[in-house]
């Protein structure tokens, strides 16, 4: 080995031993460091992971509580499941306080709100989608379920969008608003195919046709997100089915025109009172050819005038003075609609403001079709009478009117005649007895609306300063 090679050699020695001083000075100390750290964050995530687990044993953000305790104001913010899961007593007395279908109110509930506590309606106001505010007697057995401070007209979240209609219900709790809304359902004639409907999709359909939303694809929406939701809750609908019946509503106590069968406790009389009363056929009108000649202002409401609804098969004849019976000035119950106006759509055709139309232009000599929405009729047929809508009724008058649904197209009619105290009786179409919602075209019915209801709806009348309508002698029930 030359001189250069043992001098090579002996540097590369040096320069290891070097290195590994300066290994066992630094790199020694970085490693114990880096496996401390390392140490120190396998056990930061073994905690993390054991909080995680605790934390899906709960709700975020609740206390824990005891089964019978019900955390109203966290469901929002829970899966649609749990929130059924927890409310599920209630989706069962909506059935049998209402007719109404769990998995269609639970479908409703998700277009409406979306369970989103942020929508006001829905967070603050307890509110499952889109109930306004009609009458008190609407709410009777949520209120004796639920207590006299459940229900409110007023209340944090009720004064949302553009109040058409009146303001949203209150509902102090989750609960009392899942029975408020089936009750307020069963209450109205709009969605009479709705209650007692042990089919889902049926349901919805019901609902959409009766108006309860302007948008067009609103049926298609509902179906749409049953087949995908609301089917998942079949089997709430079962146990509701198998612990009150498949008819668990015996008769709708529906109105369209106003709550004035109120009994003196505020709720709602049952229509079957006028059955009874008329179950001999002396009550019938179409039978006893009376001709009414009776003024505005005379008479009081006749005492077994007390049902919601009256068809002309049904009418007691305590009212046949008072009548005005469209079938007297020669237009068709049911059947093709003779004498009767007729939309385009055939749909149109059983709604109020045809009657109203068609009676209208026979009353007032006007011919053709009147533009406008129920809540608009009063308002255009002013117009064409050349004065402004009035406060105060008179016979043969054209009313707009609040609807009892809170649907924004309200409602319309005729006015028959005015009572001693202010009260009217009224012909209209689009009921649980007739009309669109009866699927009974080219038909009406008769109500007694009190002045309180008048006020309540906002009731708003049109008719000229200058002529009466065109009665002739056909006043009274025809033969």
């Amino acid at each position: 080995m030359s001189r250069y090679s043992v001098i090579n050699v002996g540097k590369k020695a040096i320069k290891r031993a070097i290195f590994l001083k300066l290994f066992l000075w630094i790199g020694i100390p970085v490693i114990l460091i880096l496996l401390v750290m390392f140490l120190l964050a396998a056990i930061l995530v073994g905690g993390g992971a054991d909080n995680s687990q605790k934390a899906s044993n709960c709700k975020p953000g609740t206390s824990q509580t005891s089964p019978n305790t019900t955390q109203e104001t966290s469901s929002g913010n829970s899966s649609i499941e749990e929130f059924v899961k927890e409310h599920e007593k209630a989706y069962l007395e909506s059935w049998r306080v209402g007719g109404f279908l769990p998995s269609a109110s639970i479908v409703q509930t998700q277009i409406e709100t979306s369970f989103d506590q942020s929508v006001q309606s829905f967070g603050q106001a307890h509110n499952m989608g889109g109930v306004k505010w009609s009458k008190a007697s609407d709410f009777a057995q949520t209120v004796a379920l639920y207590g006299s401070s459940s229900v409110s007209k007023d209340g944090a979240g009720t004064s949302v969008g553009d109040d058409t209609g009146g303001k949203y219900v209150y509902f102090s709790t989750f609960d009392a608003g899942i029975v408020g809304k089936a009750e307020f359902m069963k209450n109205q004639t709009l969605y009479k195919g709705a209650i007692n409907n042990t089919d889902g999709l049926s349901t919805l359909s019901a609902i959409a046709d009766g108006g309860w939303a302007t948008d067009p694809s609103y049926k298609s929406k509902l179906h749409s997100l049953y087949n995908s939701l609301g089917a998942k809750f079949k089997w709430l609908d079962e146990k509701a089915i198998s612990q009150y019946g498949a008819s668990p509503v015996s008769e709708t106590t529906s109105s369209s025109g106003g709550d004035s069968d109120s009994d003196s406790s505020g709720s709602p009389s049952s229509p079957d009172s006028s059955k009874k009363k008329d179950c001999n056929g002396s009550g019938k009108t179409g039978t006893n050819g009376t001709n009414g000649d009776a003024v505005d202002g005379s008479g009081k409401v006749p005492e077994d005038a007390t049902a919601l609804l009256y068809t002309p098969d049904t009418l007691p004849s305590s009212l046949s003075p008072y009548l005005l019976d469209p079938r007297a000035f020669g237009m068709e119950y049911g059947g093709k609609g003779a004498n009767w106006e007729h939309p385009d759509e055939f749909y149109l055709a059983g709604q109020c403001v045809n009657l109203t139309i068609s009676f209208g232009n026979i009353l007032w000599g006007h011919k053709g079709v009147v533009i406008g929405n129920g809540i608009d009729q009063a308002a255009a047929w002013a117009v064409i009478f050349g004065n402004s809508t009035k406060k105060a009724p008179k016979k043969g008058a054209i009313f707009s009117c609040l609807s009892d649904s809170g649907n924004p197209a309200g409602h319309t009619g005729i006015v028959c005649h005015v009572f001693e105290d202010g009260s009217i009786l009224t012909c209209e179409q689009n009921s649980s007895v007739s009309g669109t919602t009866a699927g009974k075209p080219f038909t009406w019915h008769y109500c007694v609306i009190r002045p309180a209801e008048q006020a309540e709806k906002r009731y708003s009348f049109a008719y000229p300063d200058d002529r009466e309508p065109n009665l002739g002698d056909k006043t009274g029930a025809s033969s």
